[in-house]
């Protein structure tokens, strides 16, 4: 049965200007547009082989599971992925997570059983779970972690240095001539969320500063949460109240900004605030956000990649990409 990486070949254009002919663009010349078309014909192919194909499991599909559909991260994330898959001539099948059920292996299971689908990318926290690795593997599923905990054996990850980027966003503040900074983190079943601790409270130390755990709070990546966390760490008295807040994602920035303003501080005359994953929502604040960026399309074109090139032996060293992250200074964390 033809694909349509065998019509791209035939007609002598890339999968993205086949599906483009299938979806019918109308930003393709006419020109290629027949040429396309013949060599459909010649091979038989239709659109309706699609279809085929995904039920029988063909390499056309790529599977995407993940938990927080609102997140500003995971936004980034599928939007990247769609585009990725656009670009390789490939299927996105999304799938919620109910992180909540504990019972993952039945719901990656169920998820598998009715897609046919044989490559998947996993995110936090599904990624860290060897007992969904080893299903995959049963099942001959291609797969790629996103930002894991670890190097895991056998398997292909993509990741940036998550301590490294809090680090640097920590001596930023730091370099403005905070002293008092305080960290709301994000949910602690997400390794990302500890290494992120990890990193603002190195760069305290070696600064000399003391890391007071009364100016870390658990805002789990929630914005009513870190309403709460953000309202308890602007209530302290002035001698102990922090003079930066560094959240754990973009949305408990915002909130964070939120409750400053209700509260009568200025941003960042008198409190500046950071996020992280630099989302929509860190452009449109006012103040403009600081945040870290993560490399979502980059993170999906690699994922396309190693899903392209999986190693076809059962064990092998584990495969880590390391992505860079880029820190973006804005408005609400210089002082004027």
């Amino acid at each position: 049965m033809s694909t349509i990486h065998d019509v791209a070949e035939k007609a002598g254009v890339s999968v993205k200007t086949v599906s483009r002919v299938l979806n019918d663009y109308s930003h393709v010349s006419e020109k290629t547009r027949l040429r396309v078309q013949n060599a459909m014909e010649t091979l038989n192919y239709s659109p309706s082989s699609i279809a085929r194909q995904m039920r029988l499991g063909d390499t056309l599909s790529v599977g995407l599971m993940y938990g927080d559909p609102s997140s500003g991260y995971q936004s980034g994330l599928n939007q990247a992925f769609l585009e990725a898959c656009f670009n390789a001539g490939r299927y996105l099948v999304a799938e919620l997570l109910d992180e909540t059920n504990k019972d993952w292996i039945g719901q990656v299971s169920r998820f598998l059983d009715k897609t046919k689908i044989k490559n998947l990318v996993l995110v936090p926290p599904l990624c860290d779970s060897v007992e969904v690795h080893e299903l995959l593997r049963q099942k001959g599923v291609n797969f790629v972690l996103i930002s894991p905990s670890q190097a895991f054996p056998s398997c292909v990850s993509i990741v940036i240095d998550e301590q490294q980027a809090a680090m640097q966003l920590t001596k930023h503040l730091i370099d403005q001539g905070h002293k008092r900074i305080a960290h709301i983190s994000g949910d602690v079943m997400h390794v990302a969320s500890l290494l992120r601790l990890q990193g603002y409270e190195k760069v305290l130390s070696e600064a000399g500063l003391e890391i007071n755990s009364e100016l870390v709070k658990e805002g789990s990546f929630d914005y009513k949460k870190a309403l709460r966390c953000s309202q308890e760490l602007l209530s302290l008295p002035e001698s102990k109240r922090p003079t930066a807040i560094f959240c754990s994602n973009d949305e408990m920035a915002a909130a964070t900004m939120m409750v400053a303003s209700k509260m009568g501080f200025s941003v960042p005359d008198q409190l500046a605030i950071a996020g992280f994953d630099d989302s929509f929502i860190s452009k449109v604040l006012w103040p403009q956000l600081t945040s870290v960026a993560q490399p979502f399309s980059k993170m999906a074109s690699e994922a396309m990649l190693q899903l392209n090139n999986f190693p076809k032996a059962l064990e092998f060293d584990p495969i880590v990409r390391v992505l860079p992250h880029k820190l973006h200074v804005r408005e609400s964390s210089i002082l004027t």
